[in-house]
């Protein structure tokens, strides 16, 4: 089945690790979910519950008339006491910038108070496992953020950590894949588009 994994549009905020802190979309963030999705039909949308994904998913399915489904586990990653703040912020404090590197090389490793790599990705392969147990549903919009589809991509294509970084995914990145299970049930996908923004 195709899933199409659409990071929403910017806040004006790039470069901050805005997890749990949800600037609404910028005129240029509507503007970019808008191009990503006109004139394309899909069945389904699901949709992150932070605001800056959700609110764009909801007029979409208001004027497709598609089935819009909200899901806690296509949130972003968790910062913890990083969230809002820039990593030239966090690698200014005393031992920042190794935190950083760990976390950014380390699946276990969480920001502090927040979530790590493997939590999130434990989270997103029920989000996933949901969408693909209803293929009857297909196409699938999937409107989330960089971490949640990175962590889609590693469970879905076997990635490790350090090589989801070799992808840039900008806000209003859209990713399509061709999805579905193997014989032993594991998941399995190849991608078929990536449209920048």
């Amino acid at each position: 089945m195709r899933i199409d994994l659409l990071r929403h549009g910017t806040t004006g905020r790039d470069g901050h690790l805005d997890g749990r802190t949800d600037p609404p979309l910028s005129e240029l963030g509507w503007d970019q979910f808008r191009r990503q999705t006109q004139s394309r039909i899909w069945r389904r949308v699901v949709s992150s519950p932070l605001m800056r994904a959700h609110a764009a998913a909801a007029e979409f399915a208001r004027q497709t008339g598609c089935a819009l489904a909200i899901d806690p586990d296509w949130s972003e990653l968790d910062f913890g006491r990083w969230d809002g703040r820039t990593r030239a912020d966090i690698a200014g404090e005393a031992g920042g910038a190794a935190l950083l590197d760990a976390f950014y090389s380390d699946a276990a490793v969480a920001a502090p108070d927040g979530e790590s790599w493997a939590d999130l990705q434990a989270r997103i392969a029920r989000a996933l496992d949901r969408i693909l147990s209803s293929p009857e549903a297909a196409p699938a919009l999937v409107v989330s953020h960089g971490g949640a589809i990175r962590a889609a991509l590693a469970h879905l294509l076997g990635w490790r950590l350090r090589q989801l970084w070799s992808l840039r995914i900008r806000p209003g990145t859209r990713i399509a894949v061709e999805a579905g299970r193997g014989e032993s049930g594991a998941p399995w996908a190849e991608i078929i588009e990536i449209i920048q923004p």
